[in-house]
């Protein structure tokens, strides 16, 4: 499946991936290939994207944004971090 990552005025990722750990304000969600169509907002936390051409997943911090799962492509929009707030 393949994944994007996107902030407002750049691409964090783009590639391949075999599974998805968010932070849904739900909860926390696993998103695995053949995953049924979700759209979704996102908490304070981090993304884990575990990669098909590495053993170790690539973590993002996410301040909030949205996902959305189709047709094995996800595609996740990111709130940018204000420099001057201290989290």
């Amino acid at each position: 499946m393949n994944a994007k990552v996107l902030e407002l005025e750049k691409k964090l990722f783009d590639g391949e991936v075999s599974k998805i750990v968010l932070p849904a304000t739900e909860g926390e969600m696993c998103i695995l290939q053949n995953h049924a169509s979700i759209i979704t907002s996102l908490k304070k936390g981090s993304i884990k994207i575990f990669r098909t051409t590495s053993a170790r997943p690539l973590t993002i911090a996410v301040f909030g944004g949205i996902c959305s799962f189709h047709k094995n492509s996800a595609v996740f929009i990111l709130e940018q971090r204000n420099p001057c707030l201290n989290d």
